[in-house]
């Protein structure tokens, strides 16, 4: 006869063995295009926190280019200077809607972004900078992998201080 003591135990061993079995069931699903766009897109914004620049030149496709006259070395510059300016990065994506062509190697993706800005010392203005945009991304699937290849800014925008559309 089991006691008291033991057939906890037994339950709580039983669903340690069921949450691994669970976990690695749930870790062999393929992912569909939607959650792969949505792990890019969560990528890029854990990188622009961190300001992790090499993480951000990866995720730009070679054949980048913008309605603003952009190329992908000129956007890893702009980049480079946005992360110069700011000492911190906080973004909040408060909405996302993803849009694929029929052959799902094209997305679209609306956000809706709040970013919070910290500027280093020494600039003589506001500590923090706040500004909540619309940004509308378009990704190419290239090698198998999503890649950044166009954005633009669905409303006007401020960036190191000044507005850019």
């Amino acid at each position: 006869m089991i006691n008291l003591k033991n057939r906890y135990f037994l339950i709580f061993c039983g669903a340690i063995v069921a949450l691994f079995i669970f976990r690695f069931l749930i870790s062999s699903i393929p992912f569909n295009e939607e959650a792969k766009v949505r792990r890019f897109i969560f990528k890029g914004k854990r990188a622009l926190e961190k300001k992790d620049i090499l993480t951000c030149a990866q995720l730009i496709s070679l054949n980048y280019k913008d309605k603003y006259g952009n190329n992908r070395d000129s956007l890893i510059g702009i980049t480079k200077e946005f992360f110069a300016y700011y000492k911190e990065i906080t973004l909040a994506i408060e909405k996302m809607d993803i849009y694929f062509n029929q052959t799902k190697d094209t997305a679209k993706v609306e956000l809706l972004v709040l970013a919070i800005c910290r500027r280093r010392e020494g600039i003589n203005e506001s500590l923090f900078e706040g500004e909540k945009g619309k940004v509308c991304l378009r990704l190419v699937k290239e090698d198998k992998a999503w890649q950044l290849k166009e954005i633009e800014f669905l409303e006007e925008l401020k960036i190191m201080g000044e507005r850019i559309i």
